[in-house]
């Protein structure tokens, strides 16, 4: 089993890249964060410092764990999604769908685990320079070692099996529940826009997110205003990714208006596709939906948090703020590679059908101005639920941070939120016309065999 396990991934490694890249960050990341803090406690047990140091890294390392969890089962899902006919032709043949499971879920934990390796080795020869960064910029007081933590390689490793082991296991669920016969036609015809399973977690999560508003609105200062409504906003967060395919297409219609207005023919044709095609729309604006969601949050909460800062904890507040930025750069790394890997495997997916448009009589030109104008499409749609999730963060925090700052607009990093957006739709629109270029260039005729 094992050996058909490593050839099937060997020749897979295409679609998989993205899961190992994705891995291989996350590891890296949480193997350093808990190095850290290992260093932290033998150098400080139970003291101000540890404390310190597990809230600012407990914050990334768990918003970075969050979005590495969504983005590996984003990119699983539409690999998934791409081998349905594999699938389908599997079962005709007599595979069981224990079977089936096993392969697939097999596949995603070695492909982690190596991811893993890779990462927690980073992260161990990180450790040093980032352990003196953070006490140079009085992040950290001085007195941790940069040792090799056997608890931190150990959590950045496992971290990615628990992570890809449920996130496949959730992908090829839908596959294996229809027939032999329906797998195969759906492997071409989407039937159902928002899967059963995905419906009843959104729901979970909505009174997941309730729940948090409600305990901590039963407490006071603004420590507790930001945390509250930070946690708010991470549950929210899921939940508009679980709706994806459901919220995708009106907000894909609305995104398509631009190219349904500035171009009759190619415009129009990329409405219709990403009208037609919601799951793959939903896998795309995916990670925009993550990483701009993610990054609004992070740098929103702690603009309101140093803002409200005593004269006692203002320089603490200041060193975070200046570790929250260093600490930042994996988890927008990670969300970009997210972006480009799954706008990539979408593109490469529609290889048949591109070739069959240029059978058909359209040119390259063409087809590369409605990828664009599908790109828009995706871009939009992930902005705009991000912008809703994110309003409603704003909106939360507001009202619970109103006795402690009187104007928070003006304090709202209001430059850094136009730059995540600016930098999503440069990857969105890098992530589609990239690989459809080298897409068109194979042969119309090969293409289609």
């Amino acid at each position: 089993m094992l050996s058909l396990v490593l050839a099937s991934v060997r020749t897979r490694l295409g679609q998989y890249v993205g899961v190992l890249l994705v891995s291989a960050m996350s590891a890296g990341l949480l193997t350093l964060l808990a190095s850290v803090l290992d260093s932290v406690h033998q150098a400080d047990p139970g003291h101000r410092a540890e404390r310190s140091a597990q809230s600012l890294l407990g914050l990334v390392g768990g918003t970075s764990g969050f979005a590495a969890l969504l983005l590996v089962s984003n990119t699983l899902t539409l690999v998934a999604q791409q081998r349905r006919t594999e699938i389908g032709a599997l079962r005709v043949v007599g595979a069981s769908t224990t079977q089936i499971r096993i392969q697939i879920v097999s596949e995603a934990a070695v492909v982690a685990a190596l991811g893993g390796v890779a990462g927690a080795a980073g992260g161990t020869v990180a450790l040093g320079p980032v352990l003196d960064w953070l006490i140079g910029h009085h992040v950290l007081p001085s007195g941790p070692r940069p040792d090799f933590s056997p608890l931190g390689f150990a959590v950045g490793l496992l971290s990615t099996v628990v992570i890809a082991v449920p996130a496949a296991l959730a992908a090829v669920r839908g596959p294996l529940r229809t027939s032999a016969v329906a797998a195969l036609r759906e492997a071409v015809v989407e039937r159902r826009a928002l899967p059963t399973g995905r419906a009843i977690g959104a729901v979970v999560m909505l009174l997941l997110a309730w729940a948090v508003w409600e305990r901590y609105a039963r407490k006071s200062g603004a420590h507790e205003a930001v945390n509250g409504s930070m946690a708010l906003c991470m549950m929210l967060l899921i939940a508009a990714w679980l709706l994806l395919p459901l919220v995708v297409r009106p907000a894909a219609a609305l995104s398509a208006l631009p190219g349904r207005l500035l171009s009759r023919c190619t415009g129009r044709l990329a409405a219709a596709n990403s009208a037609a095609a919601g799951r793959r729309v939903a896998a795309m604006a995916g990670p925009v939906l993550l990483a701009a969601g993610l990054s609004t949050m992070l740098w929103c909460g702690n603009a309101v948090s140093q803002a409200t800062a005593t004269a006692h904890n203002a320089l603490q507040q200041e060193n975070n703020a200046v570790g929250l930025r260093i600490l930042m750069t994996p988890l927008i790394v990670c969300a970009a590679l997210g972006i480009l890997n799954t706008l990539l495997l979408a593109t490469r997916q529609r290889r048949q059908e591109f070739a069959a448009l240029r059978l058909a009589g359209s040119t390259r030109a063409q087809l590369l101005r409605m990828l664009g104008w599908e790109s828009v499409a995706v871009v939009l749609s992930g902005l705009m639920t991000a912008g809703l999730v994110n309003w409603v963060f704003l909106a939360g925090l507001s009202s619970r941070i109103a006795p402690y700052l009187t104007d928070m607009t003006a304090v709202l990093p209001w430059a850094d939120m136009a730059k995540i957006a600016v930098g999503c739709a440069g990857l969105g629109a890098l992530g589609v016309l990239v690989p459809g270029v080298l897409v068109l260039r194979v042969n119309a005729v090969h293409a289609v065999e």
